[in-house]
């Protein structure tokens, strides 16, 4: 499968990573902005919540993702942190996972690339996934089915008909919020996730 590499991703993106044995991720496009490349959706005590890791761009210069740097002038790891423990501290499989994260945010990734892997990898092994990944070379050089740039951020995930969502236990609100980060439902239903991913 072909497709770019997310942060913190959607169920919608989780449920197509365990449905290939192996990845290929598209890091040779030229990084688009406002995209789930660097921003997740999260469920806190206001509602969905925007977590957005900030990036370092030359202006009016394009990059290629792979290229794309995290911008540490900006104490986005602190708020990200932040917004997972007042999510999620009172979850029941928070305190398992929270060490992980907390670990991940510490190791100050130099580039995008690198931060949105090691979150992957950490998913894949919550979920007892074995998948192998690569990296493209030249852009859309795939042999595999593509699904590069169809989890958009800018278009509702009802319209496309790669995921049904399936209501499970949230901390907050009285009505079911589908299609979050994959933490709202690792920190809700822990390694149980994979069944109601499958």
């Amino acid at each position: 499968m072909h497709i770019e590499i997310q942060y913190l991703p959607c169920l919608e993106y989780v449920s197509l990573l365990i449905q290939s044995n192996h990845v290929e991720f598209e890091v040779m496009e030229n990084f688009p902005k406002q995209t789930f490349r660097n921003r997740t959706y999260l469920l806190g005590a206001n509602g969905m919540e925007c977590l957005t890791v900030p990036t370092l761009h030359v202006s009016g210069q394009k990059a290629l993702t792979k290229d794309i740097r995290i911008d540490y002038f900006q104490d986005w790891q602190r708020r990200h942190m932040g917004a997972i423990r007042a999510g999620y501290g009172k979850a029941p499989f928070f305190e398992y996972f929270e060490p992980y994260i907390s670990d991940i945010f510490a190791k100050k990734n130099k580039f995008l690339v690198d931060l949105n892997i090691d979150f992957i990898q950490l998913i894949m092994k919550i979920l007892n996934v074995e998948f192998t990944f690569t990296f493209t070379d030249q852009f859309c050089s795939t042999n595999y089915l593509s699904y590069w740039n169809q989890i958009n951020a800018k278009q509702d995930w009802q319209l496309r008909t790669n995921f049904k969502s399936i209501p499970y236990r949230q901390c907050f609100g009285d009505s079911f919020v589908p299609n979050l980060s994959i933490l709202d439902l690792l920190m809700n239903h822990g390694k149980e996730s994979r069944n109601i991913l499958s």
